[in-house]
C-alpha cells in the first residue's frame, strides 16, 4: 500500500513539474501537438502508477523524453513563421465588411449556427453588424464590430523580428510595405520584439529589451 502511495505521489509530481514547465496556458487553448503530449503523459503516468509490474523508471523516462521533444518541436516552431503556420493553424477571417467570406467558411468546416452561437457570445446578433471576426488558431472567433470605431483592424505584422505573413495579408499589405516602415522608423526588423499596425493604421513598435515607441 506504501509503495503504491508513495508511486503516486512521485508521478504526480513529476507530470506537475513537466505541465508547469508546458506553461500557463489554459487547456482549452493549448495546440494539438501540445494536447497529443498532455494526453500521452497522462497515459504514461496511469500504468507505473495503478501497476506494480511496470517500474517507476519506465513511465518516468517516456515522459521525460516527451517533454525534451516539446522544447526541441517549440523552439522549431518559434524559429519558422511557416512552420507555425503549419502546425499551430493561422488567423482566418470568415465575416469581411458584413459579409460571409464563403471560402474560408467552407475550408473551416463552419455552419452559421456555429458563428452565430460565437458573435451571440460578444453581444452581437447580425452578421452585418461585424466589420471583421477572425478564426483564431486555438478555435476561438475574435469580433471587431462597426460600433467599435475602428478605422482598421489592429494587427501585429513584425513578431520577434520577423514578419507575419499571414496578418499582412488580411492588412493587404506586402513585404515592401513593412521594410518601408522599418526604413522611415529607422530600425532593424530584427530588433523589433512586436510591431503593429493600430486601428488608425498607425505602425507602433517595441524594440527587444526598450520601451514602446512611437512611428
Amino acid at each position: 500500500m506504501l509503495v503504491v502511495f508513495f508511486r503516486a505521489l512521485v508521478l504526480y509530481a513529476i507530470v506537475f513539474l513537466v505541465i508547469r514547465i508546458m506553461g500557463k496556458r489554459e487547456l482549452s487553448k493549448v495546440q494539438p501537438f501540445e494536447l497529443a503530449i498532455i494526453i500521452l503523459i497522462s497515459d504514461l503516468a496511469s500504468a507505473p502508477m495503478s501497476s506494480r509490474g511496470v517500474s517507476l523508471f519506465d513511465g518516468v523516462v517516456p515522459i521525460i523524453t516527451l517533454l525534451v521533444a516539446y522544447i526541441i518541436f517549440t523552439l522549431v516552431i518559434q524559429s519558422s513563421n511557416k512552420v507555425q503556420d503549419v502546425v499551430c493553424g493561422k488567423v482566418t477571417v470568415i465575416i469581411k465588411d458584413g459579409k460571409i467570406v464563403e471560402k474560408e467558411f467552407s475550408k473551416l468546416q463552419y455552419t452559421l449556427p456555429d458563428v452565430m452561437t460565437q458573435l451571440r457570445e460578444k453581444d452581437v446578433f447580425k452578421i452585418q453588424d461585424v466589420k471583421c471576426a477572425m478564426v483564431e488558431n486555438n478555435g476561438n472567433i475574435s469580433v471587431i464590430k462597426y460600433s467599435d470605431n475602428m478605422n482598421s483592424i489592429p494587427m501585429n505584422i513584425i513578431e520577434d523580428g520577423k514578419i507575419s505573413d499571414v496578418n499582412i495579408n488580411i492588412l493587404n499589405m506586402s513585404q515592401s510595405d513593412v521594410e518601408k516602415l522599418l526604413n522611415k522608423n529607422n530600425i532593424n526588423m530584427q530588433d523589433v520584439l512586436v510591431g503593429t499596425m493600430d486601428e488608425n493604421s498607425k505602425f507602433i513598435y517595441q524594440l527587444k529589451e526598450e520601451e514602446e515607441k512611437n512611428g
